[in-house]
């Protein structure tokens, strides 16, 4: 799959504390695909536009990460009009550089949250 993307928007970051009442929440991170329309006429009608966008709140003992972020990707030669129309390899490829983002960011608030080496998300693929 060719992907042509734009670049990624952090739409939120938030590393905040833990609080009592919050001790039953549990980790969730949600995936979405959207097909967007061609921003003119003279748009390649063989390619497709899809907007990604992860949301997510990461449950730690002590903090919690939430937020989201979107990228615009342009999909060369393919026709996608639903999620439905991509494998799971393609939705990984798709969702690559916002979960970067989210790791990146994450390692380098905690690291100097905690005055030490930040945490590591590690998002496995699973095939």
């Amino acid at each position: 799959m060719e992907i042509k993307r734009q670049k990624p928007l952090v739409e939120a970051y938030h590393f905040d504390q833990r609080k009592k009442e919050e001790q039953d929440l549990k980790t969730r991170i949600h995936i979405g695909f959207t097909p967007l329309k061609a921003p003119n006429e003279n748009y390649p009608k063989e390619n497709s536009i899809i907007g990604t966008r992860l949301r997510f709140e990461v449950v730690f003992t002590k903090f919690i990460i939430r937020g989201a972020m979107g990228q615009i990707n342009h999909i060369v030669n393919q026709d996608i009009q639903s999620q439905d129309d991509l494998s799971k390899a393609e939705i990984d490829e798709l969702m690559e550089p916002l979960f970067d983002i989210l790791q990146r960011l994450t390692y380098e608030v905690t690291e100097i949250i905690t005055d030490k080496p930040g945490v590591n998300l590690d998002f496995e693929r699973q095939e």
